[in-house]
């Protein structure tokens, strides 16, 4: 009976400390404690390149991974916008890295680089910029399809690695913002 005792004992302790340990999953936070819901306006980027499309298709990815997040609402002008995500193309290129025989490239990295900068449209300061973020992936020659993939990739993943970073950047300027600095 006492055993009985001690093992009803020791699960109510660690029920007690799994529940109060004070864990919470923080994409589940309630509204009011998830803050406002930022307006983001992110126009076409300048493209001095030679891709047709790319920095229409830098936008569209953004939007879409912008557009999953419950903290920004995606708006049509930076009149209507309390931040505004600017940035630049600098470059695309394709270096080879893979060579047969006869020097003939059999496979190629492609490589973007962007500037961007988050504007606050209230104070029109930047509230986080990035210089010269670049992002690469190697693909194969055999068709100019993998060239299109490997560049589509890329678009992607620039895209998540801005969200990923911007939701954490304004986070902290607001933070920062509503302590008076």
């Amino acid at each position: 009976m006492k055993m009985l005792t001690l093992k009803n004992l020791s699960l109510l302790l660690v029920l007690l400390f799994v529940t109060g340990c004070g864990y919470h999953n923080p994409n589940m936070l309630p509204p009011e404690q998830q803050g406002r819901v930022l307006k983001l306006h992110v126009p076409i980027w300048p493209n001095p390149t030679n891709e047709i499309r790319l920095a229409s298709d830098i936008r569209n990815a953004l939007q879409d991974w912008l557009g999953q997040s419950k903290q920004f609402t995606l708006v049509d002008s930076s009149g209507e916008a309390d931040y505004v995500l600017n940035g630049r193309i600098n470059a695309v290129s394709y270096t080879g890295r893979a060579y047969d025989a006869k020097d003939r490239a059999q496979a190629l990295i492609a490589t973007l680089s962007i500037d961007y900068t988050v504007t606050d449209t209230r104070t029109g300061k930047a509230a986080w910029e990035t210089k010269g973020f670049a992002l690469t992936e190697t693909y194969s020659l055999q068709t100019d399809a993998h060239k299109k993939q490997a560049l589509e990739t890329i678009v992607d993943n620039l895209a998540e690695q801005i969200y990923i970073r911007l939701y954490s950047a304004i986070s902290r300027y607001e933070k920062n913002k509503g302590r008076g600095n």
